[in-house]
């Protein structure tokens, strides 16, 4: 799993920062790419990594301020062009409206698409499953903006353990076809006897799990639906303590928040982006030094992470 943070601005573009959009690389685990947001310049920002537009497959689009929808037709006209294989359709996910505006606005402009698009739109019901499949489940959730704007949780399906090779050569199996039947199923003949297929495995392991918390203002409620995240990517609009005031304000986070949710749950890694352009490269990083011990990390645009 790869990370690409395509914007991390917050609001409007700044001269370090676009605005909001980043793409997880899921190609070993689903073979496809999710994209989350898709604020103005994203496919130029696309052009400066190596994700191919049309290994995108899904867009999830947590809410219908420009910063966060701005870039999408272009994005998706582009896609027509940048196409190398047939069969690339696409999904997007979004709150009740976002067919409208994406049809809409490629009415407007005459634009053909060489693919279709199929529209999952959800409504302010608290929480919700929006996707699901045998390999991984997406759940959204209502958040506190200044109009309807959503979290999203990914979560994997637990992990098959691993084969005990040795304890199975140990019993005369060496390595062929049987070694799938054994991971596929319950139990297992050999030598004319029966045998518990996890008795010859390592454990499943839990599958990880993603949050990504768009725009929104800190409320007790999120941290029940943070339960279980491994890897946290949330808006952290206003990076300063002395800012939270404007965080209540504005409807958006602080690094106080932040911190909060970090006394409920633990995390493998907190990303935190929709960075205020007020903040200067000195104040950065100086934070940064100091959340370097919390692997907590203030993204910038551009940056990947394995995850």
């Amino acid at each position: 799993m790869r990370l690409t943070f395509l914007g991390t601005g917050a609001g409007l573009p700044s001269k370090n920062r676009h605005t909001q959009s980043m793409v997880f690389n899921f190609m070993q685990e689903l073979k496809e790419c999710w994209m989350f947001d898709c604020g103005e310049a994203s496919q130029h920002q696309i052009m400066n990594t190596t994700i191919r537009p049309g290994k995108i497959k899904k867009i999830f689009i947590s809410h219908m301020h420009g910063d966060h929808i701005l870039g999408l037709i272009g994005f998706l006209t582009s896609r027509t062009f940048l196409l190398r294989e047939d069969g690339s359709n696409l999904q997007i996910f979004g709150p009740v409206g976002i067919k409208e505006y994406v049809e809409s606005n490629l009415r407007m402009i005459k634009a053909y698409l060489s693919y279709d698009i199929d529209y999952v739109e959800f409504d302010s019901q608290q929480q919700q499953v929006i996707y699901e499949d045998d390999k991984v489940k997406v759940e959204t959730f209502l958040l506190d903006h200044t109009i309807e704007s959503y979290a999203f949780k990914i979560s994997f399906e637990r992990k098959k353990g691993n084969l005990l090779v040795d304890k199975l050569k140990d019993l005369g199996i060496t390595p062929g076809l049987i070694y799938r039947e054994i991971k596929q199923h319950e139990t297992f003949e050999f030598a004319g006897k029966f045998y518990n297929s996890s008795d010859f495995m390592t454990p499943d392991s839990k599958g990880k799990v993603i949050t990504i918390l768009s725009d929104t203002a800190y409320f007790d409620r999120l941290n029940d639906f943070l339960s279980g995240t491994d890897i946290l990517v949330t808006e952290s609009t206003y990076l300063s303590a002395l800012d939270k005031d404007l965080a209540l304000k504005h409807k958006h986070m602080s690094i106080e928040d932040i911190y909060e949710f970090r006394k409920y749950n633990r995390f493998d890694q907190i990303y935190l982006t929709h960075i205020s352009s007020r903040y200067m490269y000195d104040f950065l990083k100086e934070l940064q030094e100091e959340l370097d011990e919390k692997n907590m990390y203030i993204v910038s645009d551009l940056k990947e992470f394995n995850i």
